[in-house]
């Protein structure tokens, strides 16, 4: 029954191009909800005992605890399906009465979006790309939570062309993306495998580039800088509302302005942006087929030289050659958004 209900669930997700499924708990049933370009959209009601055997069973397939409930987890898995391999990041949160829920993010192996095209506008893309070609140095992607930061990170990489000489290694919490030819390793905080001291050995295995999954703390900026100033490419991400947001966070992680300027190759904040379908006009229906993506990625990308002008001037913002702003601005104008 879990199993079949799994099928079903994944199967109606993947026809809509769903990101992910809400497993809620209500007071005598559970809700299912699919989020298709950062709407929620109802699928179907459960009974209570039918709920939480799904739950279990997703627990088990991701190696979770099932019979705790009382603490978050995470966990992730790959599953084949009738059309497509793709894998399932799973996050629990336990709520009233010990009724569970959950939330699966999906990821599609089938429908790679290369970085280049991962915007209505390339400059932007192709600034971000040049900063990182043959470079040693740290650059972070910022934005809000599912704007779109690792899987910019993955497709940048995923870009580079020598890639198959080069050793990539992914340090994640879950992994996430899984990807052929990249040394992935999972951060388990359970048994105190955490960031830092993962990194501390990752740097003695001989990587060229290195992707962190998100920098939360001062011991990790710390040592995240100092694999960047030793002759590596690395890539990270920080949670910010702007991206000199992002330069105030590393501060206040204790990292010195002179480090942050001479280690930074530059930092992106990004947002996702609906884009207008000539089918249902402005905003496109959730469950319109008609566009096989209905959302695009803005960048604001600020350069090494700016990041340096920052500091040189007593931490004077300069406003970046492209705005997110007037990137969207511009898209309006050419009807690619919507300006509502």
């Amino acid at each position: 029954m879990p199993q079949k209900m799994t099928e079903h669930i994944i199967t109606q997700a993947l026809r809509v191009h769903a990101s992910d499924v809400h497993i809620h708990p209500l007071t005598n049933r559970y809700l299912l909800r699919l989020r298709v370009n950062g709407t929620l959209i109802p699928l179907l009601y459960l009974p209570i005992d039918v709920g939480e055997k799904l739950i279990s069973f997703l627990k088990f397939q991701a190696a979770l605890d099932i019979s705790e409930k009382r603490r978050p987890q995470s966990g992730s898995f790959e599953k084949n399906t009738n059309t497509e391999k793709i894998a399932l990041r799973l996050s629990t949160m336990p709520g009233k009465d010990f009724h569970e829920s959950m939330v699966i993010r999906i990821f599609r192996y089938k429908y790679p979006i290369p970085f280049l095209k991962s915007s209505v506008f390339p400059r932007s893309t192709k600034q971000i790309q040049q900063q990182c070609k043959n470079q040693t140095g740290l650059f972070l992607f910022s934005g809000s939570t599912g704007s779109g930061k690792s899987s910019s990170m993955y497709s940048l990489v995923s870009s580079i062309e020598n890639k198959d000489e080069l050793q990539i290694i992914t340090i994640e919490d879950p992994v996430e993306h899984h990807s052929p030819g990249f040394l992935q390793i999972e951060v388990n905080e359970k048994a105190s495998i955490t960031y830092a001291p993962i990194i501390r050995s990752v740097l003695r295995h001989d990587p060229d580039i290195l992707i962190i999954g998100e920098i939360r703390d001062e011991e990790t900026a710390k040592i995240v800088v100092r694999a960047a100033l030793t002759g590596h490419l690395v890539l990270s991400t920080v949670h910010a509302g702007d991206a000199y947001g992002v330069l105030l966070r590393l501060l206040e992680f204790g990292i010195s302005s002179e480090e942050l300027a001479q280690c930074l190759l530059g930092i992106s904040f990004q947002k996702l942006t609906h884009l207008v379908c000539t089918f249902c006009g402005e905003k496109c229906h959730p469950l319109c087929t008609h566009l096989h993506r209905k959302r695009t990625a803005i960048y604001e990308v600020l350069t090494q030289q700016e990041i340096k002008a920052y500091f040189q001037s007593n931490k004077q913002q300069i406003k970046p050659k492209y705005p997110i702003k007037r990137t969207f601005e511009k898209g309006v104008a050419y009807g690619f958004f919507s300006a509502h």
